[in-house]
């Protein structure tokens, strides 16, 4: 069987294992910094409860918490399915690695969501992977690609 991509990629089996969502740290800080402007604005307000603008800063900072919040719970509901599916593809790539009696570094997939049609590489040799209908096994083919030379992305030390 050929295979044609326009940019083949392969994952290693660390990359997809311990991808990590720097992102996401980033949004709970600054989650953090407006709790505390809140608590400051709340204070401010309390003080001086003639000034209407704390009172409206208040309400903006509460705004942009709620919008962030949300964001926040939208972003880790994809990030538990990025995570299932990666979790899944590295699965089989630790069967195929026992399978073939290699280590799970010398395996690669050329993507991070399990389907039929994905590659996975073991050492020099490429397979194509065909899920069941029922999801609960695959079947191995050999296959060639057309496009030389492959490109790699190893898990970031």
């Amino acid at each position: 069987m050929f295979i044609k991509e326009a940019n083949m990629t392969f994952y290693s089996y660390g990359y997809l294992a311990h991808q990590n969502s720097n992102h996401i740290l980033f949004q709970l800080a600054v989650i953090s910094i407006i709790i505390v402007i809140i608590a400051f604005l709340s204070w401010l307000w309390y003080r001086h409860k003639t000034d209407l603008k704390y009172r409206d800063l208040f309400i903006i900072m509460v705004l942009v918490l709620l919008l962030l919040v949300g964001i926040q719970v939208n972003e880790w509901q994809t990030l538990q399915s990025s995570f299932t599916q990666k979790s899944q593809v590295t699965q089989i790539m630790q069967r195929v690695a026992k399978e073939k009696g290699v280590a799970k570094t010398t395996v690669w997939s050329n993507t991070s969501t399990v389907s039929s049609g994905m590659l996975i590489k073991v050492q020099d040799q490429i397979y194509n992977v065909t899920i069941n209908p029922d999801g609960n096994s695959y079947t191995l083919t050999t296959a060639t690609p057309i496009q030389q030379p492959l490109n790699y992305v190893k898990e970031e030390k």
